[in-house]
């Protein structure tokens, strides 16, 4: 009896915290609830007229894995013409350095149309590319020169671009991914937001916020 309680219960119980979080975000999200704030603020990287938008993510987090094609829908009919996306590595640690270097390195060589691919390879292959033998056998095989990627991947462009990841995430604080930041002020993500779909609903209430006068 308590189990058939319990399976009635528990979308009954999740319907009600989607409602809940609906209701709450109608009036627009409050710090501390679906958001906090970055003390101090972060400058942005973006063009003057432009509310940034940094999704910080990894490669091998299964969330950000299935975040992504929200993410690419909303960056191409969800926001604002004024909000432009940003996508930063998360790097707390060897794997994830290693995964970011991979990202500017396909950035670098003009190929970010690999990253779905790479996504793909970790997270449904298994293929964790977790050396940078298996990182570069792996771009040769998608067509990348193996002589590009040898000199790109330990490159001053590359070196330049993790340094700056790692700045940018100890400013920010993170600690999990994925984590968006909303002009270098705000800090959400989708459990803060109530789920995936508010965390988007706080993204464009909070751009709107920062939104320059014309």
């Amino acid at each position: 009896m308590n189990t058939l309680i319990s399976r009635i219960a528990r979308p009954l119980v999740a319907g009600l915290v989607a409602l809940v979080a609906q209701v709450s975000l109608a009036a627009g999200p409050v710090e501390g609830q679906q958001y906090n704030v970055l003390r101090p603020t972060v400058p942005t990287n973006v063009a003057p007229g432009k509310v940034e938008v940094v999704e910080v993510f990894w490669y091998a987090c299964g969330h950000c894995y299935l975040l992504e094609p929200k993410l690419e829908a909303w960056n191409k009919k969800g926001r604002a013409p004024y909000v432009q996306l940003v996508r930063l590595p998360a790097v707390w640690n060897d794997v994830l350095k290693l995964h970011a270097r991979l990202f500017y390195t396909l950035e670098v060589l003009g190929r970010p149309d690999l990253n779905d691919v790479v996504f793909r390879e970790i997270n449904v292959k298994g293929n964790r590319l977790e050396t940078p033998q298996k990182i570069e056998a792996f771009l040769v095989s998608q067509g990348i020169a193996k002589a590009d990627f040898q000199k790109t991947f330990n490159g001053f462009a590359v070196e330049s671009k993790l340094a700056r990841a790692v700045d940018l995430n100890k400013r920010y604080r993170i600690t999990s991914t994925p984590t968006v930041v909303v002009n270098g002020k705000y800090v959400t993500d989708a459990s803060l937001a109530g789920g995936e779909e508010q965390l988007f609903q706080v993204i464009n209430q909070l751009a709107a916020r920062e939104k320059p006068a014309s």
